[in-house]
């Protein structure tokens, strides 16, 4: 159970937590190419595609902080269609080196900014009581991107992982955003979907957490968990 009276702040992850319903990224491009794009997509042929494109994106530091969310996506759709063909699961043509990418990055950015957008309003209604803060591994374009998506605003402070040069799972990352925020661990609530990178590392802090997990899996049995963002205004308002 969540003690609310002793919540002054609450730590919001960006990556799997507002912008899904708290499904892992690789998931979502799957459904995207296989059903949305009809390509011969599934997780045994995409896996080591999906790691390529995370490791080539942090390794090439082709984002820059101006970056919007698009531009992002189209960075890792390119890096994946590169080493689809390259794994010969795609055929290689113009079509699939350069029309793909972008079809397939315009369909993921609608779909995170949709999240982001139905989120808003949960958020507004949290920020009335409660300070929000923003931690995520990201790309050094967070500030850029949740200004462009309107939440912005609503937040006190956005620690991206790039900026600061800490990255999840370390606990310092989120240390390092309750100091600047002038909270104690005990203070704050984290909520985030990845045991891994939010959940455990909170909870080694000394904070309370919450757990958002997708509708495929089940709750978890030792920590408070949501369905979707929703959610937290019936634990908190």
């Amino acid at each position: 159970m969540i003690d609310k009276s002793s919540v002054k702040a609450i730590a919001f992850d960006f990556g799997g937590t507002l912008d899904s319903p708290f499904l892992h990224w690789a998931e979502i491009y799957i459904e995207m190419y296989a059903r949305q794009l009809g390509l011969p997509i599934d997780r045994e042929n995409f896996w080591d595609s999906y790691v390529y494109a995370e490791r080539q994106m942090e390794a090439l530091q082709l984002v820059r902080p101006y970056h919007s969310l698009y531009d992002t996506q189209l960075f890792k759709t390119r890096l994946q269609c590169e080493s689809l063909i390259e794994r010969g699961i795609l055929t290689d043509d113009d079509y699939h080196r350069c029309q793909l990418p972008q079809q397939a990055a315009r369909l993921v950015t609608d779909y995170s900014a949709g999240y982001v957008q139905a989120a808003q309003p949960v958020l507004a209604r949290l920020a009335e009581s409660y300070q929000l803060l923003l931690v995520s591994n990201y790309y050094g374009n967070l500030e850029t991107i949740t200004t462009d998506l309107g939440i912005r605003p609503l937040f006190r402070s956005v620690t991206d992982s790039t900026c600061v040069g800490i990255r999840k799972p370390d606990a310092a990352i989120w240390q390092l955003a309750f100091d600047r925020a002038g909270f104690t661990s005990s203070q704050m609530l984290v909520v985030g979907d990845s045991a891994k990178n939010d959940i455990l590392p909170a909870l080694s802090l000394g904070c309370q957490v919450v757990q958002g997990v997708p509708a495929s899996k089940e709750l978890p049995a030792d920590v408070t968990g949501i369905r979707q963002i929703a959610d937290l205004l019936d634990l908190f308002l």
